[in-house]
């Protein structure tokens, strides 16, 4: 300390403390989570969960993703994969409040404050990719464009660590960068205009357009390397790209509707099933949605017209954005600065990511849709951009007036602002439960549990979770090794990524949706879906009846299994059996019946049991899958005879509720499945008394 002043490295020490405090505050008490489903499949790919540990990410360069395989495997056990991205979102904020700091202690110091309170919820708590890669692409631009020359003298690290920074941003999110470089442009052109009139061209040179030019070069000769030596035609990396990139075309930007476009979609063999399949991403058939698929679809999808509703649609929520407000609330101090001093130098910088953000709502509106996180990530760029424009300003009005106790009341001040703009961020979560603890969650992380150590036995398809959060792990709980190699999820851009891939392949298995009537695994899916997804099979596979049964609940979730038509299902009369009762269940939704088999625990070992019937006026069949009265200490009913559980011949069978009684309409039978293998037992119908026939 001298003369009671703290010097710039003190100033920025203090930051720095302030910094990790509020970071552990959101670690602790505002419950992060991951911000969409991608973030968790990246995380999943990341920590090897499914399979061994890769650099491919498709969304993330290579590059990044070397170095995250680097930590994984020097040290397996730890989630590397959100220690490095929240190491990147400290190292990009405390890069931008030091650069502020280093222009303007008193000012500086409020700033990077404020700056990490409105950043703490947005990046630290709902941690997404594509915000972390904006905030480190804007921590680049801010060491290379908002040094001022003349009040702190920019070294070669801070030039190199610039560039790095946007080399950094660019392999996280290449999408996210380009946005960010287009609201870093006023910088550019603030200081080109301030060099015009100064005559310092070649200052402006040397010092803001060599070191982006250096930067632009690195940026897109990595993208060309990889494009060279990872992306190899005919390899399994460069099929999951064209595919991806064709998914988005589609997918990203809207699916044109069926009663538009029926002649369309009939004209390259799409049905109506097919296109709901693809406004609900449920494609996974990789026989049917290909990347020629979706770009014949796209090529006959009409322009979109611009929806000029939609902007002020998306203005009046921009205006209610608490890092919007923030912007403004700065931009409105330097606005009465520069009237009070007759200075408006600044007026290119701060008013130029305004425009930014505005020409990118609209390029949004023009093509689909604003994605919320892509707001984010803009306004993130936006307000770091503003208040490093804002900055000079400001200082010159205040800068000298903010010392002892009126710098303590303003950087108070401040700190009370974004704090009460941000109230839904910084307060409210602090105060609810965390969702990972809620009972759902505790009861979803369990049957992942259980499911995920019977590789054997399940299918889970996941259409529930939106960002993982659902499923009670923690941002920082590393998935254990091969978690998910037999979980997949029934549509989304990870579905023909090679990891997805190839973990089917060991299951000789190629297709999500036409595998699963070839086995006894078992399907984790919302009710919702089910019958949509057997109307798709039976849509595509003529003679295949695709039917379901309920087999488990745990928490709020259910297990069903798929049923089929079997190969060499043949009648028996070496074993019986009996249908005993029937009842209701789940508010009627549920015909459940139950049966006896009579054969010995030897003979049923490992064996799966279905009911088979068939319309006596009709003629139509169906068959679903029972389970065995056996449970494990979860409580799961075991759908293959399994003798290391309690002896039992009885069984049970849940299915959707039943046009009529299951009486003499029908012949009935038990069926006992071995392998591919099933044989229709002598079955006695006891369900509706005495009078009931048997068959």
């Amino acid at each position: 300390m001298r003369k009671s002043e703290w010097s710039v490295g003190q100033m920025r020490v203090v930051f720095l403390l302030v910094h990790l405090l509020v970071m552990g505050y959101a670690v602790f008490f505002l419950h992060p989570f991951y911000g969409s489903n991608d973030e968790f499949t990246l995380a999943a790919i990341a920590s090897g969960a499914y399979g061994d540990y890769t650099q491919y990410f498709i969304y993330i360069h290579s590059g990044f993703g070397w170095i995250l395989k680097g930590f994984y495997e020097l040290v397996p056990g730890v989630n590397w994969y959100s220690i490095v991205m929240y190491g990147l979102i400290f190292l990009a904020l405390s890069v931008v409040g030091g650069v502020w700091i280093g222009r303007a202690r008193r000012t500086g110091l409020i700033l990077s404050q404020m700056l990490v309170l409105a950043c703490a919820q947005p990046l630290y708590v709902e941690f997404q990719y594509t915000k972390t890669a904006a905030v480190v692409t804007a921590a680049g631009y801010v060491l290379l464009l908002g040094i001022k020359e003349e009040e702190e003298r920019r070294g070669w690290t801070a030039t190199a660590g610039g560039i790095l920074l946007l080399l950094l941003g660019s392999y996280i999110r290449f999408h996210a960068f380009g946005m960010v470089s287009l609201m870093a442009f006023g910088l550019w052109l603030g200081k080109g205009l301030r060099a015009w009139k100064d005559g310092a061209w070649k200052r402006f040179f040397w010092r803001d357009c060599v070191p982006c030019g250096i930067a632009f070069v690195l940026v897109f000769g990595s993208i060309l390397a990889e494009d060279v030596l990872v992306y190899r035609p005919g390899s399994r990396e460069a099929h999951y790209r064209e595919y991806d990139r064709a998914r988005q075309k589609l997918l990203d930007y809207g699916v044109p509707g069926w009663d538009e476009y029926q002649a369309d979609y009939e004209a390259i063999g799409l049905t109506r099933t097919d296109c709901i399949n693809l406004e609900n991403w449920l494609i996974a058939d990789y026989d049917r949605y290909t990347a020629e698929t979706f770009q014949k679809i796209v090529d006959f999808r009409k322009a979109r017209p611009f929806q000029w509703e939609y902007l002020l649609d998306y203005l009046i929520i921009l205006a209610k954005k608490p890092l919007f407000l923030l912007g403004v609330l700065v931009t409105v101090m330097w606005l009465w600065a520069a009237f009070r001093g007759k200075r408006w130098k600044s007026v290119l910088a701060v008013g130029y990511p305004y425009a930014a953000l505005l020409l990118i709502y609209l390029y949004f509106i023009k093509i689909y849709r604003v994605l919320p996180i892509v707001v984010t990530a803009c306004l993130i760029s936006f307000l770091i951009f503003v208040w490093t424009a804002a900055q000079e300003g400001i200082v010159l009005q205040w800068e000298e007036l903010l010392s002892g106790k009126r710098g303590l009341a303003a950087l108070m001040a401040g700190v009370l602002a974004t704090t009460g703009i941000c109230v839904r961020m910084l307060i409210t979560p602090a105060l609810q439960e965390p969702v990972q603890r809620s009972a759902p969650s505790l009861a979803y992380r369990q049957l992942y549990d259980t499911i995920s150590k019977e590789k054997d036995l399940y299918y889970v398809f996941d259409p529930f979770t939106n960002n993982g959060v659902e499923l009670g792990y923690s941002i920082f709980e590393k998935l254990p090794d091969n978690y998910l190699t037999n979980i997949f999820t029934l549509g989304g851009w990870e579905t023909e990524s090679p990891q997805v891939v190839a973990n089917l392949e060991a299951y000789e298995q190629r297709s999500l949706l036409t595998s699963l009537y070839q086995s006894d695994r078992a399907v984790l899916i919302s009710n919702t879906l089910m019958e949509h997804i057997m109307l798709h099979l039976q849509d595509i596979y003529d003679g295949i009846f695709i039917t379901y049964s309920k087999v488990n609940q745990i928490g709020d979730f259910d297990l069903f299994a798929l049923n089929y038509r079997m190969s060499g299902l043949k009648d028996s009369e070496e074993y019986t059996a009996s249908l005993d009762r029937t009842y209701r269940a789940e508010n009627d939704r549920y015909d459940v019946f139950e049966a006896t088999v009579h054969m010995t625990p030897e003979e049923l070992q490992g064996k799966s049991v279905f009911l088979w019937m068939e319309s006596v006026e009709s003629g139509k069949r169906r068959m679903y899958q029972g389970t065995w009265q056996q449970q494990d200490e979860r409580g799961l009913y075991s759908m293959l005879y399994d003798s290391d559980l309690a002896d039992t011949d009885q069984v049970r069978f849940m299915i959707p509720r039943l046009s009529y009684p299951l009486d003499d309409r029908y012949e009935v039978h038990i069926v006992i499945r071995d392998g591919d293998k099933g044989r229709k037992l002598v079955t006695e119908n006891n369900l509706y008394g005495k009078n009931s026939s048997g068959h």
